[in-house]
């Protein structure tokens, strides 16, 4: 089954429950999705690299995921209570 969206239809907006952002950068704990594609690793480690020097953060997971696959729950369990926020990246 193929689902097609018409950009000429109006939909309903759906509101949506945002996490709440920190007041200060500094020294909050990242997590990394890394998607498997060529070069993701990389640009995520170079993204956490200008965190750490501007903010102080550190990295204290990464997860490695296959392309256009959700994380499983034992990947998400990893995330919970260890990290502020989670950088998902991409490769190409």
């Amino acid at each position: 089954m193929l689902d097609l969206v018409d950009p000429t239809i109006a939909t309903a907006r759906e509101n949506i429950d945002y996490a709440a952002r920190p007041t200060n950068l500094r020294g909050l704990r990242i997590g990394l999705i890394e998607n498997t594609k060529k070069n993701a690793e990389e640009v995520l480690r170079k993204v956490a690299e200008k965190l750490r020097d501007n903010h102080g953060m550190t990295v204290e997971v990464m997860v490695h995921k296959a392309q256009r696959a959700p994380l499983k729950d034992a990947q998400i369990a990893e995330f919970k209570g260890k990290v502020d926020f989670v950088v998902s990246g991409v490769g190409d």
